[in-house]
């Protein structure tokens, strides 16, 4: 087995000292002869810097750390891709870490990466960590928080969202041109994106002049509490004398165990309810789902490029989204 070279053979190669050989690596001022003999013995031995030691030499290692709460969601495959795009353009590593949407995983991962030094946060969790990544943040690590805003932010704590209102007003404008009047909603629990979507929607409603009761909105925290709740909207709908024609569904989580508990009942899409949900997916186009998109490849990169240009203020970006109508709601397939 060959020997892996060492800073210590480098130095011994170029004639300086490891502190020496060091600086040249990470751009430390020496002189042009020193560096030159220097980058000659690490082509020479094929010197491979130890990253680990190379941050404990900076205070700082160059990866960047993301914590995403589930990634089942359709949502965080684009993001994490725009994320790992403007790290590999920066020399830089992304370390992932699932929460599975467990809040205790959420603080101890986010812990985690504040314990490896960093190079900056990109985290999509829920607001019980939010005092570790303000202190990170203050401490100078770039902290990055997806799919809400953070009150107060102190510099170097950015956040990055989608507007959720709007998201759920083009949801109504374009059942009720679909001439959907009866609405049902599934929603994924309480976070604020979940509550934007759901007042958007019922704001629009009403100014369209049709309502969404309360007893119209279903929470399904998970895919097995999905069926329940269809068939409590179903049958609120009947009560109410207003047999439901659509059914929103607010987290692209939950798309296909929504379509899957509506066609189990055999009840047809289009044809008896409209469907429409969040995130678009692969399957989507070959379902003919109306979705409403995020720009989750874009939301990734200007997330990396937080962490990598570390702007002097708190940063708080507002994404558009888009509706991307198929034939779910009885419109016709655009051409």
């Amino acid at each position: 087995m060959v020997k892996r070279a060492t800073i210590g053979d480098v130095a011994a190669g170029a004639g300086v000292s490891t502190a020496t050989v060091s600086r040249v690596l990470n751009g430390g001022a020496v002189t042009e002869a020193t560096a030159t003999r220097v980058w000659e013995a690490v082509a020479r031995l094929e010197y491979t810097p130890n990253a680990l030691t190379r941050g404990v030499f900076a205070g700082r290692s160059s990866t960047i750390g993301v914590v995403i709460r589930d990634l089942s969601s359709p949502f965080y495959l684009d993001l994490i891709r725009g994320i790992d795009e403007v790290a590999a353009a920066n020399d830089s590593l992304v370390m992932l870490a699932n929460t599975f949407r467990r809040v205790d995983r959420e603080v101890a991962q986010v812990r985690t990466m504040d314990e490896q030094r960093v190079r900056g946060l990109i985290v999509t969790t829920g607001e019980a960590t939010d005092g570790r990544t303000r202190r990170m943040a203050e401490n100078g690590t770039p902290c990055v928080i997806i799919a809400r805003s953070v009150l107060d932010a102190p510099p170097g704590m950015h956040s990055i969202s989608l507007d959720n209102v709007e998201a759920g007003r083009l949801m109504a404008v374009h059942l009720a041109g679909c001439g959907r009047s009866s609405i049902g909603v599934v929603s994924s629990g309480r976070r604020t994106s979940q509550i934007e979507r759901t007042a958007g929607l019922r704001r629009a409603l009403a100014d369209l002049g049709l309502p969404l009761p309360e007893d119209a909105v279903m929470v399904a925290e998970t895919e097995d509490e999905v069926s329940g709740a269809v068939d409590t909207l179903l049958v609120r709908g009947r009560d109410r004398g207003e047999p439901l024609d659509a059914i929103v569904c607010t987290t692209g989580r939950l798309t296909v165990a929504v379509h899957a508990a509506l066609t189990a009942r055999g009840i047809a899409i289009p044809g008896d309810i409209a469907f429409v949900t969040m995130d678009d997916f692969p399957w989507a186009t070959a379902l003919g789902i109306t979705v409403i998109a995020q720009p989750s490849y874009q939301m990734g990169l200007k997330a990396g490029e937080l962490v990598v240009d570390r702007p002097s203020g708190p940063v708080e970006l507002v994404f558009a989204p888009t509706l991307v109508a198929r034939t779910s709601c009885g419109e016709r397939q655009k051409a």
